[in-house]
């Protein structure tokens, strides 16, 4: 049931068409925070000064969220070669807000602009990147549209066997949780978004600033597009290659469970629709395994597993195949069936140690 929702969600996004007039463009921020991205800071800042985007339109925020390498550094070399660049240096963060959170309010209290585009310090970007973003508010002028959101992607060249065959396993299930944030906004649902692509409104941003749930590591996406929606705002999901943004992926499987525990600790303080689909996939996945257990035992014959795993199986293959044709994107089914042999043990794994045992993030241990 859920995932045709989603799927049926997908296929009402419109494939929105970037703005090539010039005159109708507004003022634009880009906030970039990052810690410790001194490999890829300069790449992430030229691409997006690369922008087919008036300069005189927009402004970029660099924040360095208390970093210990280069990073501060490349970002003011940066700056002063380009002035719509502005650099901001946190050094201390309190304990009652996260430290992503508080680099991007900071951020946002300091620019005037009401439109708002969050990335990350390790992304790329299409050239017409920013004007995709802002072309759902054109297109639907009469509508409150609050947030855009748009699909990001990993990338990661020059890999060997393993890591390429782990990596796109990987790669197709961070994929599948942005197509089932798509197909719920697609449906006029808030379900989650992707804070590396994101456009926001200012003043939804200051509004709901205390609605973020600060003292938790993660979820200024997740929630922000929640209140959105409890405030009327309207969400809208971009649809062309333009808007799709590549970030590098995790280095590790340990970084990976811990990237994955931090998503899930999260999920408890969602909203109705978003909790229940957690707990239904829990309990259902749960079953799946015990299941496997007692055919493994002789207990079940063997038609009842393969029936429950279907289940799974082939709705989730169709939403997927559907969904990685709608962005234009390659669904690589030699990675996909590996997938679905550590899929089940993973969530569950990344939902457990999420909410109960803690996680890394950015060389900071958290409990939530």
């Amino acid at each position: 049931m859920y995932i045709e929702n989603f799927r049926s969600g997908l296929s009402r996004i419109k494939n929105d068409l970037c703005i090539t007039r010039t005159e109708d463009l507004p003022k634009v921020t880009v906030i970039i925070p990052a810690r410790n991205e001194e490999k890829y800071i300069t790449a992430t800042l030229t691409s997006v000064l690369n922008q087919n985007y008036p300069e005189a339109l927009l402004d970029i925020i660099a924040v360095d969220d208390r970093s210990i390498d280069s990073t501060g550094k490349i970002m003011e070399n940066i700056a002063k070669l380009n002035r719509n660049i502005s650099v901001i240096h946190i050094s201390e963060v309190s304990k009652n807000i996260s430290p992503k959170k508080n680099a991007i309010l900071t951020a946002v209290r300091n620019t005037e602009n009401e439109i708002i585009i969050t990335t990350d310090g390790d992304c790329l970007h299409d050239r017409n990147w920013i004007r995709s973003m802002i072309a759902p508010l054109f297109n639907e002028r009469n509508e409150n549209v609050g947030i855009v959101a748009g699909l990001t992607v990993f990338d990661k060249p020059d890999m060997d066997m393993f890591e390429e065959t782990w990596q796109s396993m990987q790669s197709i299930d961070y994929i599948s949780h942005s197509l089932i944030a798509a197909g719920s906004i697609g449906n006029g649902r808030a379900f989650t978004a992707n804070g590396s692509n994101l456009l926001l409104k200012k003043a939804l941003y200051v509004k709901e600033a205390n609605s973020m749930k600060s003292e938790l590591a993660s979820g200024d996406d997740f929630f922000m597009i929640q209140a959105a929606q409890e405030s009327n705002y309207r969400l809208r999901f971009v649809c062309n290659r333009e808007s799709i943004v590549k970030s590098y992926p995790v280095e590790s499987l340990k970084d990976l469970v811990d990237q994955r525990s931090r998503w899930a600790s999260k999920a408890s303080y969602a909203s109705d629709f978003v909790l229940y689909f957690a707990m239904n996939t829990f309990v259902f996945y749960t079953g799946i395994l015990v299941i496997l257990g007692m055919t493994l035992s002789g207990a079940l014959p063997v038609w009842v597993f393969i029936t429950l795993f279907l289940m799974k199986f082939i709705p989730e293959t169709v939403f997927l195949i559907y969904g990685f044709g709608k962005f234009g994107l390659d669904f690589k089914f030699r990675y996909y069936l590996p997938l679905q042999l550590f899929h089940i043990p993973f969530n569950l794994l990344a939902a457990v140690k999420g909410k109960y045992i803690g996680f890394e993030w950015k060389g900071t241990k958290y409990r939530q």
